[in-house]
C-alpha cells in the first residue's frame, strides 16, 4: 500500500487508543488534526491523481518542514518506494523516520515493513523477514501481515500464508486486500463457502463489483488479489479479466514480472495462452528469477 494508508492508520489509531493502550501524535495532542495532515493529504491526492513528481515534491517539503516526524519520513520513505521505485531513496527515508525525535509505533512499523520489502525486492529474504518481525515488534499493522502473506504464499507456505493472511484481517476487518488474501488462503484450506463470502466482503470494500468495475478509483493491490482469490477458485476467465484490470492502472509496475509469474495464486493460470500473452504484453523483458 501507498502512504496514505499511514494517515489512514492514524485515524484508526484514534478510535481504539483507549481500548489497547496505543497512542498517536494526533491522540496525544487532544485529537487536533496533525500539522502534517493537509500536506499528507495533497500529497495522497497527488498519487492517486498520477503525479508523482508533485507527490514527491510535496512529502520531501513536508520532511523540510517537519523533520522531527517520523511520520513524514515513513509516508515519504513508502511513497519513493511503492511509486517511484527509488529504493536507495526509500532506504534513507525509512531509516530516517526510525531515527527520528518524535517516535509515532505506526510510523516506525511502517518504516521497518518498508526497509523489509527492499530486502525482499533484493533478495535477500531472511533479512526481509527479520525487518518484518521489527515491524510487528513496532506495531502491529494489517500491513505487514500482508507482506508476510505475499512472501510465503510465493514459497509456498500456505499455512504460514493463511496465518498471516488471519492476522491482517483480525487487526483491520475493511482492509480489502487483507480479505483477498484470507480468501484465497481459505479457499486452499477447503472452506470454499467462508472463502467466497470473504472476497464478497473485500469487493464491497474495495468499491467494485466482481467483475472489477467501479465508480471510483480503486487500488491497484485489490485488482490484482482478486485476481488472485479468483484464480486459486478455478475460476479462470474472471481472474483474467481482473489480472487485466490491474494492468491498466497507473502503478501496477510496482510488481516484476517475476512477481506475477512466481505467484502460487496465478498456478492455475500459468499454462493458458491468454495469460502468457498478458504478462508478455505488460512486461517487455524476461527478468532472471530474483526470488
Amino acid at each position: 500500500m501507498g502512504p496514505h494508508q499511514i494517515l489512514r492508520i492514524a485515524a484508526s489509531v484514534l478510535l481504539i487508543a483507549a481500548a489497547c493502550g496505543e497512542s498517536s501524535f494526533a491522540a496525544e495532542t487532544d485529537n487536533r488534526p496533525d500539522p502534517y495532515s493537509e500536506k499528507m493529504n495533497q500529497a495522497s491526492a497527488a498519487e492517486f491523481s498520477g503525479d508523482y513528481a508533485q507527490a514527491r515534491k510535496i512529502y520531501t517539503s513536508a520532511t523540510n518542514e517537519f523533520p522531527k516526524s517520523s511520520v513524514v519520513w515513513a509516508a515519504l520513505g513508502e511513497h519513493l518506494r511503492f511509486y517511484v521505485h527509488d529504493s536507495d531513496a526509500a532506504k534513507a527515508a525509512f531509516q530516517k523516520a526510525i531515527a527520528a525525535e518524535e517516535k509515532i509505533p505506526y510510523a516506525i512499523a511502517y518504516a521497518w515493513r518498508g526497509l523489509g520489502e527492499l530486502e525482499i525486492k533484493a533478495g535477500r529474504v531472511d533479512e526481509g523477514v527479520a525487518l518484518f518481525k521489527k515491524s510487528l515488534d513496532a506495531f502491529a499493522l494489517a500491513d505487514t501481515h500482508r507482506s508476510l502473506c505475499h512472501l510465503y504464499c510465493r514459497q509456498r507456505k500456505f499455512k504460514e500464508a493463511a496465518d498471516e493472511a488471519r492476522a491482517a484481517v483480525e487487526i483491520n476487518s475493511d482492509d480489502a486486500i487483507a480479505r483477498l488474501l484470507y480468501a484465497a488462503q481459505l479457499h486452499r484450506s477447503g472452506e470454499t463457502e467462508k472463502a467466497h463470502a470473504e472476497f464478497l466482503k473485500a469487493l464491497d470494500i474495495g468499491g467494485m463489483d466482481k467483475n472489477g468495475d467501479s465508480d471510483k478509483p480503486v487500488h491497484c493491490c485489490v485488482l490484482y488479489n482478486a485476481a488472485g482469490y479468483l484464480s486459486v477458485a478455478g475460476q479462470k476467465d474472471a481472474a483474467l479479466k481482473m489480472l487485466r484490470r490491474f494492468f491498466e492502472t497507473l502503478n501496477h509496475r510496482h510488481l516484476s514480472r517475476d512477481d506475477v509469474v512466481g505467484d502460487a495464486d496465478f498456478d492455475s493460470l500459468k499454462t493458458l495462452p491468454a495469460f502468457q500473452a498478458l504478462i508478455a504484453s505488460n512486461f517487455k523483458e524476461p527478468q532472471a528469477e530474483s526470488r
